[in-house]
């Protein structure tokens, strides 16, 4: 599913190059810029954010900081350090274990994808042409058109979200005094894509300024945190999703909600559309009908 929305909307590129290329090199070269796309922005935040952790870890005063609390830590709740990494290392062996095939997964998805667009992309034609052969209605220029208006209407709306929580975030980790604010913003706006995902950033974080006092930081970041969290990444997503897709908004957050444990990252966008995709089919059948 994920490889047919990437394929639709990277059609008209694709078709651009067709123009001065074979399709088997157009194809290529859509897929390869659809990799840059998705990769280069991922590359460059686990690097920053590599260096960011690597020179927090070097400065002697948060390595100072971290003593403290950690000390504070064990003699607050009288921990045997022994157990503890007893502890984590019975956690680490199997959550590495997951994460490799995790991982393993992941890369046999991408490839199957990659390789599902490129043959996509090549027979673009003839795929729309097969499928309005078998649309057992009258009227499929129609069902088509409003089928590819709310794909396109319901990947902006995404974009529109990201966007949104990265401006968020990044007015309040900076006002939260983090000399990062901009690199967890981006990792917000990336993890938007994710239900619940901007939580994982946010929520440490005030945790973290709580165990250093710094109250009016945790406190700001709270408020910016359950803004992203309940209103701009539950509702206002609905709202847009059931807008774009033409659904009412409460049926929207139901797909988004449903999407995401079948199809991963990806359902918060294919759970709407698939709604929105029955939904015009039965309104075409009716429409027959009568």
């Amino acid at each position: 599913m994920s490889a047919f929305i990437l394929a639709y909307l990277f059609y008209p590129m694709n078709k651009f190059f067709e123009r001065k290329m074979s399709k088997t090199l157009s194809a290529t070269l859509t897929v390869i810029i659809i990799l840059l796309i998705i990769l280069l922005p991922l590359s460059a935040i686990v690097a920053e954010l590599a260096s960011q952790v690597s020179s927090a870890i070097q400065d002697p005063i948060t390595s100072k900081n971290l003593e403290n609390l950690s000390a504070k830590i064990l003699e607050k709740y009288n921990l045997d350090l022994n157990e503890i990494a007893k502890r984590i290392l019975e956690f680490l062996v199997p959550a590495l274990t997951k994460l490799t095939l995790s991982a393993l997964t992941a890369i046999v998805g991408m490839t199957v994808m990659v390789f599902a667009m490129f043959y996509m992309l090549i027979e673009w034609e003839n795929l729309t042409l097969k499928i309005k052969r078998i649309i057992p209605l009258r009227n499929k220029e129609r069902l088509i058109t409003n089928l590819a208006q709310s794909t396109k209407q319901i990947m902006e709306g995404t974009v529109l979200i990201a966007i949104i929580e990265f401006a968020l975030a990044a007015l309040g980790f900076g006002l939260a005094g983090s000399k990062i604010f901009l690199l967890l913003a981006t990792i917000t706006a990336l993890l938007a894509f994710m239900p619940g995902g901007p939580g994982m950033i946010w929520i440490p974080f005030m945790i973290v300024e709580l165990f250093q006092k710094d109250f009016l930081g945790a406190g700001i970041i709270l408020a910016f945190g359950l803004l992203i969290s309940v209103y701009v990444d539950t509702i206002f997503r609905a709202e847009v999703a059931g807008k774009n897709a033409r659904i009412h908004p409460l049926l929207a957050l139901l797909g988004v909600l449903g999407g995401a444990p079948l199809f991963g990252i990806l359902g918060i966008v294919i759970g709407p559309l698939l709604l929105s995709y029955t939904i015009e089919i039965v309104k075409e059948f009716i429409h027959d009908e009568e």
